[in-house]
């Protein structure tokens, strides 16, 4: 057999480097064992019980350490992906303000060109927003009634459900 790269032959492998019954001698023409077309059986070494459990406890600590890794590497991947998703959003907030600035200033523009006085338009345009924002807040601290998970805090405290009354 070939080494790779060196040039040099090397002994061909036994194994578990199995060492021939003449002790490493050439073997004997006459030997039947060595004769073409006989094959020498080479006792395969038994594995002890620890053996195999080490060898478990190795592939499964090889595992988990993969596997940690890998999800050390996807939450880092998410924590990056979640810092430009804030950000993207805070810039993408900036420019709705900015666009909602214009179309107000806009309007205030439009209101001032049909003969509103410029004062009255902003301040219109300021009491429509105000209108507006007061409704959504209203809006919002209804919906947070859902927040409250009353459902599974029922289920946990083994009531049951309440069901309104037949009007």
């Amino acid at each position: 057999m070939m080494v790779l790269g060196t040039g040099e032959a090397s002994p061909a492998r036994r194994p578990n480097g199995a060492v021939p019954a003449g002790g490493g001698a050439a073997p004997a023409a006459d030997d039947p064992a060595h004769s073409p077309g006989v094959r020498a059986e080479w006792p395969l070494p038994t594995a002890g019980v620890l053996d195999e459990l080490s060898g478990t406890f190795a592939s499964a600590r090889a595992a988990l350490s993969s596997f940690l890794d890998l999800m050390s590497l996807e939450a880092r991947r998410a924590g990056l992906t979640l810092m430009w998703m804030v950000v993207w959003g805070f810039v993408a907030a900036i420019c709705i303000v900015v666009a909602w600035v214009g179309l107000t200033a806009a309007l205030a523009m439009w209101a001032v060109s049909l003969g509103f006085p410029p004062i009255a338009a902003v301040i219109s345009v300021a009491v429509i927003n105000l209108a507006a924002g007061a409704v959504l807040i209203y809006v919002c601290f209804g919906m947070s009634r859902d927040l409250l998970f009353s459902a599974t805090r029922r289920q946990v405290a083994g009531r049951s459900p309440v069901t309104p009354s037949a009007p």
